[in-house]
């Protein structure tokens, strides 16, 4: 049994809302659509800090690509989440996958949730 749910650095109210903690209880592995906010993470001016920050990250974890860091933020939630990567472009399903061997800290994680959000996490 699964849910699909939108999930991603651009849209996070399912952190705070419950869902995610319910899921869990339930033991019911979230599928994670919408990771890279519809593409709005790379178009949208407004989340230009947020790239500044994965890009930070995307460098200190040796990722490949920006991509790579949302989908390792993604997995890094306690309701193991299951991102759904929505291209059937063989070399990005791969980066994607690659994803799984980042080692993002909680540090990291935060600083990508404070610079989507524009304001501290507290």
């Amino acid at each position: 049994m699964t849910n699909q749910v939108e999930l991603s650095p651009v849209y996070q109210p399912l952190l705070l809302d419950g869902t995610l903690d319910q899921l869990q209880q339930l033991r019911i592995r979230p599928m994670a659509w919408s990771c890279l906010g519809g593409g709005r993470l790379f178009s949208d001016e407004a989340f230009q800090p947020l790239r500044d920050e994965l890009d930070r990250v995307a460098h200190e974890l040796n990722a490949a690509s920006i991509e790579q860091v949302v989908y390792a933020w993604v997995l890094r939630l306690p309701s193991q989440p299951l991102p759904i990567i929505g291209s059937g472009k063989i070399e990005r399903v791969r980066r994607a996958l690659e994803a799984e061997s980042l080692s993002m800290n909680r540090q990291q994680w935060f600083r990508i949730r404070k610079a989507a959000l524009g304001y501290d996490v507290p």
